[in-house]
């Protein structure tokens, strides 16, 4: 039997178009609409496949699918809708963004993941870009200014169209670079001069850890600094200080004692606190993961944190009101932090006018301070 050359063109594509790995799906086209019968993936479902399965132009497939998706009885649209859901199919944001000709992603550079301020900052930030129709994408520096510049490079590789900076410092040369290259970028947390920073105002913060162990008749104090090269620390040491001494009380500074931002440094300040000849009866800790640190080292020496020894941290993150003896502290709004810094950050990106933003921080009284018997620590 002979086949016509016809035949043969054919007959080799179907042939060829059974060996192409794409996306294969039958379906039966009814009064009701397109039904689903078999359907394999061998490549992700796209605009382009969708619309070819349809019948219809791409562009109908794309206003069909746009986001959020309007109430309609249109029946191709509804169509669309069916099949893409049938087929689980995900728009390609990054394509998306190209097209528009922006990229809608903020970067946001963090010291760490691991300590609670900086995740619930950035828990604020993320949810903000998110309801403002932005992405975020972030970087860890672990406090490393070299670091943080090489990620930062990344993050403008990645077409970011502004940063969030949670971790500068003194010295710091990120803002300054970005500013020279016009990239709208915004502090967090942490502040410096002739920046725009969304953070507490820390020097209240000290203020008022102070106010609250003068009233309660504690003299001799001790204090446990964090970084100096970071504003918070700095800040918060300087308006403790400044507090005691406007209630008569000069804190020795003997009394201060050096350390990080985590339960291990607090571990070892309070090592030091007891090798002291003689311990204060008050201690404020920057922090409160460095508190908890040290009132677990003290519990295990056999002092009495909160009867024997006045405590107070700083930040209220979960974790203070749950420890053995509730932790006495000064709570920082982290979450508005994040949310600000966002809107603040993205005036910047559409050219608008933005100022620093200076949040109120309060105290929260808890065992840690209000079980002082005013005995001695021992």
């Amino acid at each position: 039997m002979h086949c016509r050359p016809h035949d043969r063109v054919r007959s080799q594509e179907t042939h060829d178009r059974l060996r192409t790995p794409i996306f294969v799906s039958t379906l039966t086209q009814r009064a009701e609409g397109f039904v689903m019968e078999k359907a394999t993936a061998s490549e992700p479902v796209t605009m382009a496949s969708l619309a070819r399965q349809v019948g219809v132009h791409i562009s109908t497939v794309s206003r069909a699918l746009k986001e959020p998706r309007q109430e309609t009885s249109n029946r191709t649209t509804l169509k669309i809708r069916r099949l893409a859901d049938e087929l689980k199919f995900q728009p390609d944001a990054t394509a998306s963004r190209l097209r528009k000709g922006r990229s809608r992603l903020i970067g946001v550079t963090v010291p760490t993941l691991t300590d609670p301020v900086h995740a619930t900052t950035y828990e604020g930030i993320d949810r903000q870009a998110l309801s403002r129709g932005y992405s975020t994408m972030v970087i860890m520096s672990a406090n490393r200014g070299d670091v943080s510049r090489d990620r930062a490079n990344s993050l403008i590789r990645s077409r970011v169209e502004g940063i969030i900076i949670q971790d500068t410092f003194e010295g710091d040369e990120l803002p300054t670079s970005l500013r020279e290259r016009n990239i709208p970028y915004v502090l967090c947390l942490r502040k410096r001069d002739d920046d725009i920073s969304i953070a507490v105002n820390d020097l209240l913060g000290g203020r008022l850890a102070a106010e609250h162990l003068a009233a309660a008749g504690h003299k001799d104090v001790g204090v446990v600094s964090p970084d100096s090269s970071v504003s918070t620390g700095r800040d918060r040491v300087e308006g403790f200080l400044e507090g005691m001494r406007e209630h008569g009380v000069q804190v020795d500074s003997a009394r201060i004692v050096p350390a990080g931002f985590d339960l291990a440094s607090g571990q070892r300040a309070a090592e030091a606190i007891l090798r002291w000849a003689k311990l204060p009866t008050a201690i404020f800790a920057c922090n409160d993961l460095t508190a908890a640190g040290m009132m677990f080292r003290f519990r295990e020496a056999g002092v009495e944190v909160g009867r024997n020894l006045a405590l107070i941290g700083y930040n209220d993150i979960e974790i203070a009101r749950h420890l053995p003896v509730p932790l006495t502290s000064v709570a920082s709004p982290l979450q508005e932090i994040g949310t600000q810094s966002v809107d603040t950050l993205i005036d910047l990106i559409e050219g608008k006018t933005a100022e620093a933003v200076s949040l109120m921080p309060r105290l929260v009284p808890r065992a840690s301070t209000l079980a002082w018997a005013g005995q001695p620590a021992l």
